[in-house]
Parts: structure tokens; C-alpha cells; sequence
């Protein structure tokens, strides 16, 4: 499996909630930095996509794939809506059924067909 192959196999399987299919592609000691902070490993990591999922219906688009070595580069749009009130999300309160549509940048390092490290930051 390319890297790229493993990318898109990655957001198949997070955009259809697929958790055992996201699971295979982690290595158990993944590191993901985001705006929620940083979790290490590969339970820290479902802990927070179960959490996003809780939360919001999340659907993430990768709009463009640029393989630098053993590091994906993703330009993704990531639509939130939000599955019931949430009084705090990034430091701002969210109304049921909103949705949030975000522009960002992911950094994904895969080594052996695993995704061992993800960074997300906002696109620019």
C-alpha cells in the first residue's frame, strides 16, 4: 500500500466511522497534535475521534494529497455539524445543528503502511 493509498483508506474509513478500520491504520504509538492538544498513542487517538464523533457529524474531505518522503501533506475541508448544544468547542459555544466548516492542513508521517504521526493545523 502507497502512503497515498493509506491516506485515503484512512479518511474512507473516519468519514464512515468505521473505528476497527481506523485502528488498522494507526500504529499503536501514534502521536496526533491538534488544536484539542496532543494524545499519544493509539487509544489517546480513538479517544478523541470518539469524542468528535460524539459531538459533531464530521466529515472531513481530503481536496489534495502531496507525498513528501514518508509524510502526507492534506488539504482537507472538515464540515462539523453539531449533533446538540455545546456550551465550549474551540472557546466558542455551539448551537445544535450548526455547522462548522473548516479549511486545514494535515501532516500525516506513515512508516510500513501505519500512520504513526498526524499534525492538523488551520490551512494558510
Amino acid at each position: 500500500m502507497t502512503i497515498e493509498d493509506t491516506i485515503h483508506a484512512y479518511y474512507t474509513a473516519y468519514n464512515a466511522c468505521d473505528e476497527a478500520a481506523l485502528a488498522g491504520l494507526l500504529h499503536p504509538d501514534v502521536v496526533l497534535r491538534s488544536a484539542m492538544g496532543e494524545q499519544r498513542g493509539r487509544e489517546a487517538y480513538l479517544a478523541t475521534y470518539r469524542y468528535m464523533f460524539g459531538a459533531f457529524v464530521d466529515r472531513m474531505t481530503p481536496e489534495a494529497i502531496r507525498v513528501e518522503g514518508d509524510v502526507a501533506v492534506v488539504a482537507i475541508h472538515d464540515s462539523l455539524t453539531a449533533r446538540a448544544d455545546i456550551a465550549d468547542f474551540m472557546g466558542r459555544p455551539v448551537a445544535q445543528d450548526e455547522e462548522i466548516v473548516l479549511r486545514l492542513e494535515g501532516r500525516y508521517r506513515v512508516v510500513d503502511g501505519r500512520i504513526v504521526a498526524i499534525e492538523i493545523a488551520p490551512a494558510g
